[in-house]
């Protein structure tokens, strides 16, 4: 029996995120970077063009986004919403850091959840050709955050812990930096166990 082919991916990706999509797409033939034009009008707004949109039409399309501050996350949704509605295959949205995550709860009446806006905002991506968008996301700050997003997208959460843990033993000392590590998680957890009880 023959292994399936793998598909080919068509990367698009931010102008914060140029340098780690390059990375990206030299560990794989199976990934292809895509461009695009990030401009301005004169008044500041997004004058955005997605190059070569039309060969993009049945194609696994993968965008690796970086909501770093509000001034970019409004021009990249607005490229995000476009690929979806290009007849792509498949969409993946990647966003390595989830920025409203320290903000997820209310705690007194008048705290705005910013992270529940934002989870709103991600979930109402247009459904593509292949259905909901996969929405990758790393390291979120908390579990439940799963369950703000809507069902027009799929959230995977995915950790970059253990490539931490692997870099750390590589270190020259290593033996301290773990013990550090460890350390520190004992008495994290006993401070949060004092807090519950």
């Amino acid at each position: 029996m023959e292994k399936p082919q793998k598909k080919q991916v068509l990367l698009f990706y931010c102008v914060e995120a140029q340098q780690l999509a390059h990375k990206i797409a030299a560990q794989s033939q199976h990934i292809q970077l895509q461009s695009i034009n990030w401009r301005s009008f004169d008044d500041g707004f997004p004058n955005l063009f997605i190059n070569n949109a039309q060969d993009i039409r049945g194609q696994h399309v993968s965008f690796l986004a970086s909501f770093s501050s509000p001034a970019v996350i409004f021009e990249q949704l607005s490229v995000i919403f476009a690929l979806t509605r290009l007849f792509v295959a498949s969409f993946t949205l990647v966003l390595p850091f989830f920025p409203t995550g320290s903000f997820e709860r209310m705690e007194e009446e008048g705290d705005v959840a910013t992270a529940f806006t934002m989870a709103r905002i991600l979930s109402n991506i247009p459904i593509s050709r292949g259905g909901p968008t996969s929405l990758v996301i790393y390291d979120i700050h908390a579990l439940q955050e799963r369950f703000y997003f809507g069902d027009n997208v799929l959230p995977c959460f995915e950790t970059g812990i253990p490539l931490l843990k692997q870099r750390l033993h590589q270190l020259p000392d290593a033996d301290n930096v773990i013990s550090f590590v460890s350390i520190f998680y004992i008495v994290g957890c006993a401070w949060f166990g004092s807090i519950l009880w």
